[in-house]
């Protein structure tokens, strides 16, 4: 078996593979795209393939984002999108993209590794294996709805810059994957998520308040980032349940910052969730990390991969 770049694998293999894994498709194109977006991805495509006799049987991403830590804002390892065939499942494929990823990123001077998983599936077991442990799962809130939509002034979001600045006021005390870079607006419009057409800027007396990044789905309105001006939350929350004839508002990666005004306005919190963060320490202390992450740890949307 011989790891290579995407580069030199079958553009149509690439396609292939990532649909047996994905609800997205890869091709060299879309990796050369991210590439030119993306100032976290090595410029070498930051893609690894597990090929033998010309099949292509996995893959695996990495890329170097900055994460904040009680000491101070890192470079840190992130490892994304790992996938292998059906046919290969359980023949140390995974293993040895996963290997391979860690060794490139320790030449890149960086201790730590993390990456974004469900716990319900078989990968959650195989990274513990391989040195991760889990330092966050995503909590969720949510709040039954009267199910009356009213008139809620909202516009596309114009300037990134300000939604930027905005997203950094509302992390503030905040550690982990907080850290928005200048050109995430372009950097998400390359990787085709999250979807900018989600976000929402609010108004209330011809003011922006905030903004979110909303969609509706089934019998609810689901939401996964939320970023208030000074003392605006409950406005922003109002107007969010006002949005939508659903009965239910859901709120994921609720923002530890927002999470008292949420109880008292009445939404039901849980951090009891399949779908976590994990940590690697290279350098070999499974507890290194947990130290300097306190536990007011947040993971940004745009930060997740």
């Amino acid at each position: 078996m011989e790891i290579v770049t995407y580069e030199d694998v079958d553009d149509i293999q690439m396609t292939e593979l990532t649909l047996a894994c994905f609800d997205h498709t890869y091709s060299k194109e879309h990796v050369k795209g991210i590439v030119e977006a993306d100032g976290r991805i090595p410029d070498w495509g930051g893609e690894l393939y597990a090929v033998e006799n010309n099949k292509l049987l996995g893959t695996t991403g990495i890329l170097f984002p900055r994460a904040k830590f009680d000491t101070g804002i890192k470079k840190v390892g992130g490892i994304r999108n790992v996938c292998v065939r059906p046919s290969v499942k359980e023949k140390g494929v995974a293993t040895k993209l996963i290997n391979k990823a860690h060794e490139l990123i320790e030449e890149e001077g960086v201790r730590y590794s993390f990456l974004m998983t469900d716990m319900s599936g078989k990968g959650h077991n195989l990274y513990k294996k391989l040195g991760y442990v889990n330092v966050y799962a995503y909590p969720s809130a949510f709040k039954r709805l009267g199910g009356e939509k009213k008139t809620v002034e909202t516009k596309r979001c114009q300037n990134s810059e300000w939604m930027r600045k905005l997203y950094t006021e509302n992390v503030e005390g905040l550690n982990g994957l907080i850290v928005r870079e200048p050109d995430f607006w372009h950097m998400a419009d390359a990787r085709g998520w999250p979807d900018n057409d989600h976000v929402k800027v609010f108004y209330k007396d011809n003011e922006p308040i905030g903004y979110a990044s909303v969609r509706e789905r089934r019998k609810l309105l689901e939401c996964k980032e939320v970023a208030a001006a000074q003392g605006k939350l409950p406005q922003l929350l109002t107007s969010l349940e006002e949005l939508t004839p659903k009965k239910n508002l859901v709120i994921k990666f609720a923002n530890p910052n927002h999470q008292e005004t949420m109880r008292e306005m009445g939404y039901t919190i849980t951090h009891d969730m399949w779908h976590v963060v994990m940590v690697n320490d290279l350098e070999g202390d499974s507890t290194a990390v947990q130290k300097e992450l306190s536990d007011r740890y947040h993971n940004g949307i745009y930060e997740s991969f």
